[in-house]
């Protein structure tokens, strides 16, 4: 599946321009809130005199009918469209694609031509990430983990063979099902079951004379088993492991000096739509991950609001 990517003038956000700014971070579930969460208390730690509303919209068409799981490539592209609709209709000042798999599918999206405000994909920081952190590339590897949608579309290895990397540097490793499993319980056996899986296959594919292997967490809800990933990585790589978390630097990607010249304190609200409901296995495990970076956040999830009309389902006949 071919990619592009969205305007790279969008990767630091502005609050200059007006006074009060609203901002929609949306995935495919609700791993993104990790983003949304990293972003409030990143926001607090500025000065300014403006007023951020940070908006979560689950871009989930319902619990059985995952992205990953549908039947074709125009199903995505509908349902994704269709949510960006929804997203607009809030008039977002930007929309932050918290989602390895929605950032892949947004420039097929008919409205991806149309749209004028920034959208900011998480592959873009990704690949940022990398390209900051690695030391010396013809001595590395990079290891790639992500959903089916992600790794069958290539889009990291297109952008790292632009950068020097061989395709013999790069390995794409599908960690099928774990987003769905990390959603209902981040430290459930069956987590650590899958991420060994994972883990395993990538290790019998590198190269054991490489120096140096990043590792890049291609799916937001990976953030959340993030200590497990560690722990199968050092078990089979050891020290020379470096795991990168794009939802870090999605995080901080509001970064204006102007702000800190200011002397009041910025003000900001949060909210969490969706369209489908938050059990409770998955409203306490969330609330537990959150705490620490967002207790704004936490009260957001819990007051969640549920619209069933968020956006339309598209259903191929």
């Amino acid at each position: 599946m071919p990619c592009s990517y969205s305007n790279q003038n969008y990767m630091n956000i502005s609050l200059t321009k007006k006074n009060k700014i609203k901002i929609i971070i949306t995935d495919s579930g609700l791993g993104g809130l990790s983003v949304h969460a990293l972003l409030d208390k990143h926001l607090r730690s500025l000065q300014s005199n403006h007023h951020v509303e940070l908006v979560f919209f689950n871009a989930l068409v319902s619990h059985d009918l995952g992205y990953n799981t549908m039947k074709s490539t125009k199903q995505k592209l509908k349902v994704f469209n269709n949510a960006i609709k929804g997203m607009l209709k809030l008039e977002p000042d930007i929309i932050l694609i918290a989602c390895n798999t929605l950032s892949v599918l947004y420039p097929l999206t008919e409205i991806s031509k149309e749209i004028t405000i920034p959208v900011i994909s998480i592959i873009d920081l990704g690949i940022q990430m990398i390209l900051e952190n690695i030391s010396d590339v013809s001595e590395s590897q990079v290891i790639i983990f992500g959903t089916g949608t992600t790794i069958k579309s290539g889009v990291y290895e297109q952008q790292l063979l632009k950068h020097s990397f061989t395709e013999n540097q790069i390995i794409s490793q599908a960690c099928e099902n774990l987003e769905s499993e990390i959603q209902i319980d981040p430290k459930s056996k069956e987590v650590y079951k899958l991420i060994e899986k994972c883990v395993n296959e990538s290790f019998r594919k590198i190269n054991r004379g490489t120096k140096e292997v990043i590792v890049v967490l291609a799916c937001t809800h990976y953030g959340y088993s993030k200590s497990i990933f560690e722990e199968k990585l050092s078990e089979r790589f050891g020290k020379k492991i470096k795991l990168l978390n794009p939802n870090e630097k999605m995080g901080k990607i509001v970064e204006v000096e102007n702000l800190r010249n200011e002397s009041r304190s910025i003000k900001i609200t949060n909210k969490v739509i969706s369209r489908v409901d938050v059990s409770p296995t998955e409203m306490q495990n969330l609330n537990l991950l959150l705490a620490k970076d967002s207790k704004a956040v936490v009260t957001a999830l819990e007051n969640y609001i549920l619209d069933k009309n968020l956006f339309k389902e598209y259903f191929e006949e």
